[in-house]
């Protein structure tokens, strides 16, 4: 018994310590670029693939209105008892005779009755098959301007989010200068305390500026933390991944060269163009649907009647051939009343249609002005940065050197942690509007 109580111990203790964790590790770091984190957002986005099934849906729309054109053939079947014989009166005198004498109660038909029939329809005129074919033809299109539309929305969400970790990577590596700096002055200022050049307040003050460099620093990485997650939220990764986004060129001086406009790109314009096109097939086909239409016609059928169920014998056939129409004599005006909802619904489309012309001509306007701002505010803020490096450099070489006390030092350091700002600022500002103005352009 005991060696049966050992083993099942042992096994016990085999599972418990062979469980896997209930934390996943974090995932390792990923290098991800901007026209793949693009694409994988692109692939990974619930709202586009929702899009594009819209876009199959009006595609199965059309279909359906293409099965219109073929014939139509259904089947049907009865069995029938009749356990009590329909009665029919005949009046007296029906036949001749006076009419004197009493009614005749006649039971006609028989107990079974079989029949089973095919119906063959064909559609020869349709007065309305083409005015559907083109709307659900737009229906399609316009599916399709959608998802372009929000395909070209999603790229500016996912390249902001691309380029707000980049901004975060290099105020972290800014802090990290600030970090190292402030470092490099609190071991000047202990050199200078031992060789009895400076009071011990001085170096009280350069470890305050140290630590608060420290917490900079740690504030930094805590914002590129949340950078990274909302990028993976964007692009449909794990939010635990360490995403890292590569270098990017400055502006140069001919950024601003060659902004010609090409709105007639815009996907609001194809998608309210659309909708106009829609109103109007749909007043054509309010007028279409009043015309007679025609159908071809045929029907086979056979019947079987009996007393007693015979159906090997006593089948009578039927055959019949012909044309069949429809058509609206009277609607109580309903035909004028929808036209014209129709047409004030057209009035709507064109006045939006203006709007977004004229939303589009002011975006392109007011991007490509604060384009050509922030290429200017850029290579201001580049010549302000190396100003403030030279000084502060010539700064600290003569705070070493005792010429120089250490508040009027910290004044330099804020001069340089500003400028730097300014200039990561600019370039990040710059790096918006070129996405901002390429998108009023329909790119």
């Amino acid at each position: 018994m005991k060696p049966l109580f050992f083993t099942i111990s042992f096994l016990c203790a085999l599972s418990i310590f062979g469980q896997t964790p209930s934390t996943s590790a974090p995932l390792g770091k990923r290098e991800i670029s901007l026209e793949e984190a693009i694409t994988l957002g692109q692939s990974n986005s619930l709202d586009l693939k929702n899009q594009n099934l819209q876009v199959q849906i009006a595609q199965g729309e059309r279909n359906k209105i293409e099965a219109r054109r073929s014939p139509i053939v259904s089947a049907n079947g009865e069995l029938r008892s009749n356990l009590v014989l329909p009665t029919t009166i005949i009046p007296a005198g029906a036949f001749g005779g006076g009419g004197t004498g009493e009614d005749q109660k006649l039971r006609f038909g028989t107990v079974f009755n079989i029949t089973g029939g095919l119906n063959v329809s064909y559609s020869l005129i349709d007065p309305t098959l083409r005015s559907d074919q083109l709307r659900a033809d737009g229906q399609r299109v316009l599916q399709e301007a959608t998802l372009e539309k929000q395909k070209a929305n999603f790229r500016l969400t996912i390249a902001e989010a691309w380029y707000d970790v980049f901004l975060k990577q290099e105020q972290l590596a800014i802090a990290e200068e600030k970090l190292k700096r402030a470092e490099s002055l609190l071991q000047i200022s202990q050199n200078r305390l031992n060789a009895g050049a400076l009071l011990p307040i001085e170096v009280q003050r350069s470890q305050l500026e140290r630590d608060n460099s420290r917490a900079s620093r740690d504030q930094a990485k805590n914002n590129l933390s949340l950078s990274r997650q909302n990028l993976a939220y964007r692009v449909g990764l794990p939010l635990d991944i360490h995403l890292e986004v590569g270098s990017i060129a400055p502006p140069t001086n001919d950024l601003t060269a060659n902004l010609a406009t090409n709105t007639g790109q815009r996907w609001e314009l194809k998608e309210e163009e659309q909708r106009l096109a829609i109103n109007l097939l749909d007043q054509q086909r309010i007028k279409e649907q009043y015309r007679p239409n025609l159908s071809a016609i045929a029907n086979g059928s056979v019947q079987h009647l009996s007393n007693n169920f015979a159906i090997w014998e006593k089948w009578f056939p039927a055959v019949y051939i012909g044309l069949q129409t429809n058509f609206t004599l009277f609607d109580g005006n309903l035909k004028q009343k929808n036209l014209e909802v129709l047409k004030l619904q057209n009035q709507l489309s064109q006045h939006n249609l203006e709007r977004i012309r004229q939303d589009i001509g002011y975006e392109v306007a007011s991007n490509q002005t604060a384009l050509q701002n922030s290429v200017v505010q850029w290579q201001s803020a580049q010549q302000n940065l190396a100003t403030a490096r030279k000084i502060m450099e010539l700064e600290k070489e003569r705070y070493e050197g005792g010429n120089l006390l250490f508040a009027d030092l910290l004044n330099t350091e804020f001069s340089l942690r500003e400028a730097e700002n300014n200039a990561l600022s600019a370039w990040y500002n710059y790096l918006v509007a070129k996405l901002r103005w390429e998108k009023a352009m329909g790119n």
